[in-house]
């Protein structure tokens, strides 16, 4: 692959595709004339043989033909491989001129999986879910680095602390024109449709090992191993087959009550480890390559690191792959009788089950190094497809601040209505007023969004800006459950006390939130006193954060010294035409109405 230092993707992903499309077609063609030939030898053969039969020709031309077959066959099954990894490369390529012209910009995979009960601000923010961020983001090559993506998006863990933060930024930075690497990982495995499922191996992991006592371990070796001699001496006719017939029985009846005896706890992780052996091998070709990579930020480094000791996990996989490719090939026709005779399956389930004891924890480990460093891999992806997004600075410990100038949301298309945000200072809160359908929604998500990919370390669509580390809470998607005896009202007011809880400094993070109408479900008065109460409390824990309503009486709390907050507003400009939005924030309060145009849209004249 050559790609000039800077290419941007508007120009390589064309020129690439473009390569890749010639060389498939080369190789179809190519293909298409070794399947003529090969037609011709087969027929050739079969002709040859016959006339060989009839005594009409010497054998030595059907041996030239049945050589040249033999020889083309594998040569045409290597063509055909890279016929079909060049035309795998040339759809991959596809779809990611599909992401950034915008033609479609979603994976197709939603990620709710990994959706976590009552969390701050997934559902609110369309993290995860159908037309999602995940959705836009997700371009890693396992259900592994899928989860990896998603714990990023929810900042679990220690996601979203400053440090962290800026090392994940130097290693998007620093990942961000690998189209070479990208390339690699997305052309893992002998197919696309081959893939890791991240509960695959946790399920595995946390199946419990049976124990064995060390002799059935030695007693199986030794039979086996007698076995073995037995049968050498067999075919180097050393010993008559009449006189081994009887030992051989002997050594198997013995093997096979040995067997026998821990079948209950052999054959659960038999059967668990039968279908394992593939996605060990991309699990395992994957770590190998995070090993290759000449790294110089510190957070690939240390997922190197964290894969290579104390145990290096390329060698450890490879064994393990090895006893349960045995697990999976034990039933097959070639290797059915053989296994038998030697009790391939239980020596196989034994080392399984010691490898699992010794190294099922350090496992887990890897598993997460390759699910971050995936994840970092589709960020880099986004930060290379999207040049224009700006990396916001990440300040460090004191008064929250959210600034932004230009900012949109990423799932809207590229002319989208930018706006700047300023929460710091003596404007920490923004109480939005306006009407339905002019953005206000929409625009607490756009804040929201970007701050999600500020904290995983990716650029933010935005042409420039500044924020603490923060803990987004948000009120927006919040409905109802018949399910669970949950009103609306009651959802809000228990994801206010989460977000309050979360308000309290820790660590030098603040608490970024997000309310859509405040406690629309209560009349206006007690709405009030509720709202000017949650918000203050915010406000007194450092908290910054926008709310919108459509309660004029909300905009009051303005005038309270200690908030903070300024009244900005989304309302068409046109005063002729209420709902000519333009999507733009305005200051100071809302004043039109535009009940006499929605009364028209109902088809209701006055």
């Amino acid at each position: 692959m050559m790609q000039r230092q800077g290419e941007p993707a508007s120009v390589f992903y064309p020129a690439r595709r473009a390569v890749l499309d010639g060389q498939y077609k080369r190789y179809l063609a190519v293909c298409s004339r070794m399947q003529t030939v090969l037609l011709l030898l087969a027929v050739a053969v079969v002709a040859l043989f016959v006339e060989v039969l009839r005594g009409m020709v010497l054998g030595s031309p059907l041996l030239a033909a049945a050589i040249a077959l033999a020889v083309m066959i594998p040569i045409y099954v290597r063509t055909r491989y890279v016929r079909d990894r060049y035309l795998r490369l040339f759809l991959i390529y596809g779809r990611a001129m599909d992401r950034i012209t915008g033609k479609e910009t979603q994976s197709g995979n939603t990620g709710e999986e990994f959706r976590v009960e009552g969390h701050l601000y997934e559902r609110d923010l369309n993290i995860l879910g159908t037309d999602s961020l995940f959705g836009l983001l997700d371009t890693v090559r396992t259900g592994v680095g899928q989860r990896g993506l998603a714990a990023l998006l929810l900042q679990t863990g220690g996601a979203g602390t400053r440090e962290a933060v800026l090392l994940r930024r130097e290693a998007i930075q620093e990942m961000t024109h690998g189209n070479d690497l990208r390339e690699t990982i997305a052309m893992m495995g002998p197919s696309r449709f081959q893939q890791v499922p991240a509960a695959f191996f946790d399920k595995w992991l946390e199946e419990p090992a049976p124990e064995f006592h060390p002799l059935v371990r030695l007693s199986l070796v030794a039979t086996t191993s007698l076995m073995l001699v037995l049968v050498v001496l067999g075919l180097s006719h050393v010993l008559p087959w009449d006189l081994l017939r009887q030992n051989i029985l002997a050594v198997l009846a013995i093997q096979g009550a040995m067997a026998y005896s821990v079948r209950k706890r052999v054959l659960p992780l038999l059967e668990s480890s039968k279908s394992i052996s593939t996605q060990l091998e991309l699990f395992r070709d994957g770590l190998a390559l995070l090993h290759q990579q000449p790294f110089e930020s510190e957070r690939l480094k240390e997922l190197q690191r964290a894969t290579s000791g104390p145990g290096d996990a390329v060698k450890l996989l490879r064994g393990l792959w090895q006893q349960c490719l045995i697990v999976e090939q034990r039933t097959k026709e070639w290797f059915l009788i053989p296994s038998l005779l030697l009790c391939a399956g239980t020596h196989a389930v034994l080392s399984i089950a010691q490898w699992k004891r010794a190294h099922a924890d350090e496992m887990k480990k890897w598993l997460e190094a390759w699910a971050e460093f995936e994840a970092l891999g589709a960020l880099a992806t986004y930060a290379y497809e999207h040049p224009a997004h700006a990396y916001p600075e990440i300040l460090p410990e004191g008064e929250a601040v959210f600034e932004a100038v230009a900012l949109a949301h990423p799932l809207l298309p590229e002319d989208a209505v930018t706006n700047d945000i300023a929460l710091q200072g003596d404007q920490r809160i923004y109480v939005i007023s306006g009407s339905n359908m002019a953005g206000k929604s929409t625009l607490l998500r756009a804040i929201g969004v970007n701050a999600v990919l500020a904290m995983t370390g990716a650029p933010v669509r935005a042409t420039s800006g500044r924020m603490s580390a923060l803990v987004i809470g948000a009120s927006i998607a919040l409905s109802d459950s018949l399910a669970e005896g949950r009103s609306k009202f009651l959802a809000e007011v228990e994801r206010l006390q989460a977000i309050l809880e979360e308000a309290r400094p820790t660590e030098g993070r603040r608490v970024l939130f997000l309310i859509d109408e405040i406690f629309s479900g209560t009349n206006s008065q007690d709405r009030k006193v509720a709202a000017e109460a949650v918000t203050c409390s915010l406000a007194d824990h450092g908290a910054i954060g926008a709310l919108s309503t459509h309660d004029l009486t909300l905009t009051e709390m303005v005038q309270l010294p200690e908030l903070c907050a300024i009244n900005v507003h989304m309302a068409s400009p046109d005063a002729g035409d209420p709902l000519a939005f333009d999507y733009r924030l305005k200051p100071g309060v809302n004043r039109s109405s535009n009940a006499l145009a929605i009364v028209r849209m109902i088809g209701i004249e006055l």
